[in-house]
């Protein structure tokens, strides 16, 4: 009867150690969760061994060298060699000078050129020696030299379009190894995005990061010197100076975007790189090619993309909804109006903005088009003749001339067009004239005037173009007052403002 309770006892222990040991063997293992179907999840207990981990790191670490490998004997370092004008340096003998020697005197008005270098990137395209890379890396060069992966240089001759910042450079070279453009429009965000360049003038460098957004749009520069890009890539690839003209790549090693600029407060990568995508880059290298300039259509709108509130009480679906319209542009002729949304282009659905963007650039000049658009709910179709776009290149060499009256109060004023509107980033229908460039120290600087401010009173008069402002200001004696009205880009939205601008 004493030995009955022991043995139930003992029996009793040696299960619960059991079923004590199945859990904490569960419980310990590192669960990978996965949602089921409905509102219950199931939990797996499956483990990857470290074998199969390391295979998995090793096959995706040989993707990217077989990238570098591929990629890097057609990626080349570009030098753009310019003369920049600096103040001389002058040695004069005053009168009153009690030594031989003659002590050097600063003249500002006298300037003699200096040599500079830049340094940049880019990548063969073509096997008989055509090389993309960024406009603002060649721009105002004297001498542009190729330097390749094996040490060999050549002198290039280049073609340029400013509106996209690309470039092609062409060297007296066949054989070459190539870069295959890809499809920047399958690329999607949070794809692998490798890197090439000479950044710092380091060559052959290649950083890793993912495709971070894809159309930002972005004014990069200011005054003259300023460009808006309207559909970028963003990255964070490490990207810094001498990157530009570089190639980023996808895991495949195609070209997926030109590297062009970065975003940071020091000058250095901060995370953000933004890329000109390969379709884009593919579009003026064949232009460039074929016609050594870029051809473009010209419709003479500022399209937006169709909101959820826009598409509801617009009553469609998707389109590119017309903000602005300029006077006399081929838009205007065929009847266009702000608030329509175009639907469809030469038989083409429209998705967006840049769907349209897109087909208009490729549109060639003189073609007649017929545009589909919603206008208050009912669809109709108009035939627009699509002029050629003007250059842009022109235009800022007109600013760089400005009339007397600006230079009196250190601006530089346009009429506003489609571009500078969306280069402001101003309302939709925005009139007058805005201002592109304030001289630092000037009057107007002093004042307050900014560029992207839009003049719309001088003195009380209402101005709606360049030529009216300079009739009012050009009057103006030094010592006089000249009173703005203008409407300022503000953190806190669109501001009206009275400036007095003394002249000097």
């Amino acid at each position: 009867m004493t030995t009955q309770p022991r043995a139930w006892v003992f029996t009793l222990m040696i299960l619960f150690s059991v079923a004590l040991g199945a859990f904490l063997g569960t419980a310990f293992q590192k669960p990978v969760i996965t949602l089921a179907q409905g509102n219950t999840r199931t939990v797996s207990t499956a483990l990857v061994s470290k074998a199969e981990a390391l295979s998995a790191a090793e096959a995706m670490e040989s993707a990217f060298v077989r990238v570098a490998e591929e990629a890097s004997p057609a990626v080349v370092t570009i030098y753009a060699r310019r003369n920049v004008q600096r103040p001389s340096l002058r040695f004069e003998l005053p009168d009153d000078f009690p030594f031989s020697m003659p002590r050097p005197r600063r003249l500002p008005e006298d300037t003699v050129p200096i040599p500079t270098r830049g340094v940049g990137s880019g990548f063969i395209v073509r096997s008989d020696g055509y090389i993309l890379t960024n406009d603002h890396v060649v721009a105002g060069a004297e001498r542009v030299e190729v330097e390749l992966s094996d040490g060999r240089r050549f002198t290039g001759q280049v073609m340029r379009d400013y509106r996209s910042d690309i470039a092609l450079v062409k060297i007296n070279a066949t054989g070459l190894p190539t870069l295959p453009l890809g499809d920047s429009d399958k690329v999607r965000v949070g794809q692998w995005a490798i890197a090439l360049g000479s950044p710092f003038n380091k060559q052959n460098t290649m950083t890793v990061g993912v495709v971070s957004a894809l159309g930002r749009r972005e004014s990069i520069g200011g005054g003259m010197q300023g460009r808006y890009y309207p559909n970028l890539i963003q990255t964070d690839a490490s990207i810094n100076p001498g990157n530009s003209g570089g190639p980023l790549l996808n895991i495949r090693g195609e070209v997926i975007g030109v590297n062009t600029a970065i975003e940071s407060p020091t000058g250095s990568f901060a995370g953000i790189g933004f890329a000109v995508p390969s379709n884009t880059a593919r579009f003026v290298m064949e232009q460039l090619i074929a016609h050594g300039k870029v051809r473009r259509g010209f419709f003479g709108v500022v399209p937006n993309d169709v909101t959820p509130e826009d598409a509801q009480r617009l009553k469609v679906r998707q389109g590119a909804l017309i903000t602005s319209v300029t006077e006399g542009s081929p838009a205007a002729q065929a009847g266009i109006q702000v608030e329509d949304v175009i639907v469809e282009y030469n038989g083409k659905p429209v998705r967006g903005e840049l769907d349209f963007r897109d087909m208009v650039a490729r549109t060639a000049p003189g073609t007649v088009v017929p545009v589909k658009i919603v206008r208050n709910g009912r669809e109709m179709t108009v035939r627009v003749k699509v002029e050629e776009a003007p250059d842009p290149e022109q235009q800022t060499r007109q600013r760089q001339q400005p009339q007397e009256s600006g230079r009196k109060l250190g601006i530089s004023i346009e009429n506003l067009t489609p571009e500078l509107v969306e280069r402001y980033r101003l309302p939709r229908g925005t009139r007058g004239v805005v201002i592109t460039e304030v001289v630092p120290g000037s009057a107007a600087d002093d004042a307050g005037l900014s560029p992207g401010d839009v003049i719309v009173q001088v003195d009380g008069q209402r101005v709606d173009n360049v030529d009216e402002v300079h009739r009012i200001v050009s009057g103006r004696k030094a010592g006089d007052a000249v009173i703005f009205i203008v409407r300022s880009n503000t953190d806190q939205g669109i501001a009206t403002r009275r400036v007095r601008v003394e002249v000097p």
